[in-house]
């Protein structure tokens, strides 16, 4: 009878989710506020009685939910894309966390709140809602506003803090067991995150190489979705969330050749168990609740509105945002996503948070969402209004910080001793917090093979044991061994850099350098193995075995490390795909387009358009509309030569420059009064603006026919400054003068052959020839 009633429950619980799910979308809501409400509807809490019979199964289930979630989270976000997104984009993110945590913290004091407390109501705010705010970009048509690609690159990247802060809350609960200090808990989850990444890259590529040469799509589902819960279940034994191994297998995962087939296998669970999540949040959810809140969740929406866009916008101004650009990004990160659930969820589980604070994360939430469309339709003129009532010398200061950052990252390229150097150091930096998971976690693992997986089998647990430390053992000797040939080699690079300068022999130095490394290698090994465990001897035994190992077999273990490591760097090469390569390129794109007034927009050919077949000449869009086609996007390839004799046909996507009611009236002349049929794919690759300026010398004086720019050097000017004049969309008679500030579009190396070309490099060529 139980497992009638569980089905029972389940089919109550889909088929409410379901209805209210598509109610929501129908006045333009996201499925989640849909799900939360069918929670309530059909929860405990809600009279005349309880439409589920076991609430607890429910809540069971949904962790399953909660894991493919988070993995469906982590594949959104890869390693390399990290990577991408830059040192800026990640220090304001973690800044502009840090400062929401420090603000919350003091509203907590004020409101008597306990740390704890003030910790996971921090936990909800950490995080914006990126589904929201990608919708908002995309009807609001800001998708090339460069505000909005720094607001979308965050909110990616505050996916991961809200990760690494669930993290630390669990560990921090009453009974968890956790690490008193933040450092040391920050540092140990670091190391294991390296366990878990390092060896997910290094075993899951062969995995799938194999499982792919069988051809058996639906094992390769099967043994993901174990792969998942072990994952999830390791990083939960390990004392820390659910959450963690999930996401990190996404990520993994999304470096692959694979994902996409993965993803798509993978997406009807996530929808079935994510909505079966939300809908067992909103039960939990006292209605009765609601009328002694009320004021509380007022008042944090108004703190969240305030204390967000202020966090966020101070921290990209100081990683070097330019700070209008940074208080319009800051508007679009208001809106709070299911971080915010999940986090309340695990507050109240654990007794930390009331559960008044179920409805409380739900209704700020809700709100927020509601707002952020109308905040950022009037973004403009709220910018304007800060800009008015900020004191003088406050914006006098961003903006001359602003300018000197930008000096500095304009300024000359570091020398090749330090970009050697780096690459050594994060390989270093990643192979020793590699070891130190190894040395943490093993221990944790141990007494479940012995006691679980080869308990049955007969094996004798002592032998186990040998043959676990054994292996663990030449682990370690690969990857002591690998350090060390990179802490040679950093030596190396750098003796011979500073020998010079220094005038010492760059023998004293390399051999100081190994010193200091020896030194460095023998404590941080000291203090992550366990002495005493073993008396003296035993030790001195296993150092004469490792000895021997290098000795004999050094030349082994660099073959099997340096395997790895290609292989490792394999998946990275292989996962760059062409979306986000364009999604960077886009990003570039944005760079001085407010200084001249422009924006982009996409602009997509209908099937029956009366111009398809036609070429840009004919369309004549410059003459006619003041814009001008700087892409055109087809069948997934990106032509940037767009000159006046390129055919455009249905379905081709153009990329458009001009003003805003410029680019309203050319859309509106391209849509010939057609729906856009874009299915809302806006990535893009290839085209940079930049903007130059042309110096003294033979090209000044003449007009831009004579110049025949776009002959030369591949390059399209669309744009012309001088003093406080400016010419959009010249035509070719336009005279260009020393000084002038040139706005031009092209691929990087069309825009590299138009500085040498205005450099006169090419100059003595083309007189040459003539």
């Amino acid at each position: 009878m139980d497992s009638i009633n569980f089905i029972q429950d389940l089919a109550v619980v889909l088929l409410a989710a379901g209805f209210a799910g598509v109610l929501c979308k129908r006045i333009g809501l996201s499925v989640i506020v849909g799900y939360l409400a069918a929670g309530i509807a059909i929860g405990p809490y809600t009279p005349p009685f309880s439409f589920i019979t076991d609430v607890d199964r429910i809540q069971t289930l949904s962790q399953v939910g909660l894991v493919f979630l988070m993995f469906a989270i982590g594949l959104g976000l890869s390693l390399s894309k990290l990577g991408r997104m830059g040192l800026p984009t990640l220090l304001a993110t973690g800044l502009g966390a840090f400062l929401v945590v420090n603000l919350t913290q003091v509203l907590g004091h004020a409101l008597g709140w306990s740390a704890l407390q003030s910790l996971f109501v921090a936990g909800m705010f950490v995080s914006s809602s990126s589904a929201v705010i990608g919708k908002v970009v995309s009807e609001l048509n800001l998708t090339h506003e460069g505000s909005a690609q720094r607001a979308l690159s965050i909110t990616v990247m505050e996916d991961v803090v809200a990760v690494v802060m669930l993290t630390v809350l669990a560990s921090q609960v009453p009974g968890a067991g956790g690490e008193s200090g933040y450092g040391s808990l920050i540092a140990t989850m670091s190391a294991f995150v390296a366990l878990l990444v390092v060896a997910g890259l290094v075993l899951l590529p062969r995995l799938f190489r194999r499982l792919e040469a069988r051809a058996d799509p639906e094992l390769q589902t099967i043994i993901v979705a174990g792969v998942l819960f072990l994952l999830a279940i390791s990083a939960a034994k390990a004392g820390y969330s659910l959450a963690l191994g999930a996401f990190l297998l996404g990520a993994i995962v999304a470096e692959m050749p694979q994902k996409g087939q993965i993803e798509r296998s993978f997406s009807g669970m996530r929808d079935l168990f994510s909505s079966v999540f939300f809908v067992s949040i909103g039960m939990m959810i006292d209605v009765k609740l609601l009328a002694g809140v009320w004021l509380l969740i007022l008042g944090l929406v108004v703190f969240v509105l305030i204390a967000r866009p202020l966090a966020t916008g101070f921290a990209m101004i100081l990683c070097g945002t330019p700070p209008k650009e940074a208080r319009r990004a800051s508007l679009l990160l208001t809106p709070m996503g299911e971080f915010a659930f999940i986090t309340a969820q695990l507050g109240i589980s654990t007794t930390v948070l009331s559960p008044e604070y179920y409805p409380v994360a739900v209704g700020v939430s809700i709100l927020t969402v509601l707002i952020t469309p109308l905040l950022n339709t009037h973004a403009d003129r709220i910018v304007r209004l800060n800009e008015k009532l900020e004191p003088r010398w406050l914006t006098r200061a961003l903006n001359a910080y602003s300018g000197w950052l930008r000096q500095i990252q304009s300024g000359k390229t570091p020398p090749l001793a330090w970009r050697l150097i780096k690459v050594r150091l994060i390989q270093i930096g990643t192979e020793l917090l590699f070891i130190t998971g190894l040395l943490i976690f093993s221990p944790k693992l141990l007494p479940l093979l012995q006691g679980e997986l080869f308990a049955g089998v007969g094996i004798e647990t002592h032998v186990v044991g040998y043959a676990f430390w054994a292996l663990i053992g030449l682990l370690l000797l690969i990857l002591v061994v690998a350090v060390w040939r990179n802490i040679a080699a950093v030596t190396m690079i750098f003796a011979e850099s500073v020998a010079p300068v220094t005038r010492l022999p760059a023998e004293v130095i390399v051999h100081a350098g190994h010193a200091v490394g020896a030194v460095f290698l023998g404590y941080w090994l000291y203090l992550l193995l366990p002495i005493g465990s073993l008396p003296v001897w035993g030790w001195v035994i296993i150092a004469a075995g490792a000895v021997a190992v290098v000795v004999f077999f050094s030349h082994r273990l660099v073959y099997w490390h340096s395997d790895w490591q290609s292989s490792v760097q394999d998946v990275f090469t292989s996962g760059v795909r062409p979306e986000e390569a364009r999604e960077s390129a886009r990003v570039m794109m944005h760079e001085g387009l407010e200084a001249w007034g422009l924006r982009l927009e996409d602009c997509v050919v209908p099937d029956d358009a009366p111009y398809a077949d036609h070429d840009l000449g004919q369309l004549n869009l410059p003459a006619r509309f003041g814009c001008s086609v700087i892409e055109v996007e087809r069948n997934g390839h990106c032509i940037t030569n767009t000159g006046p004799d390129l055919r455009i046909y249905p379905g081709d996507k153009l990329l458009l420059l001009g003003s805003g009611a410029e680019l309203d009236a050319a859309r509106a002349f391209l849509l010939s009064g057609k729906k856009d049929i874009s299915d809302g794919a806006d990535e893009f690759s290839g085209s940079i603006l930049e903007t130059e300026i042309l110096p003294p010398g033979p090209r000044a004086g003449k007009t831009l026919a004579e110049l025949q720019v776009a002959r030369a050097t591949g390059v399209r000017i669309v744009g012309v400054q001088r003093g406080e004049e400016r010419f959009i969309n010249p035509g070719g008679a336009q005279i260009v003068e020393s000084g002038d500030h040139l706005l031009v579009v092209g691929t990087l190396n069309e825009l590299r052959r138009f500085r040498r070309w205005l450099k006169g490099e090419d100059h003595r060529a083309e007189t040459a020839s003539v």
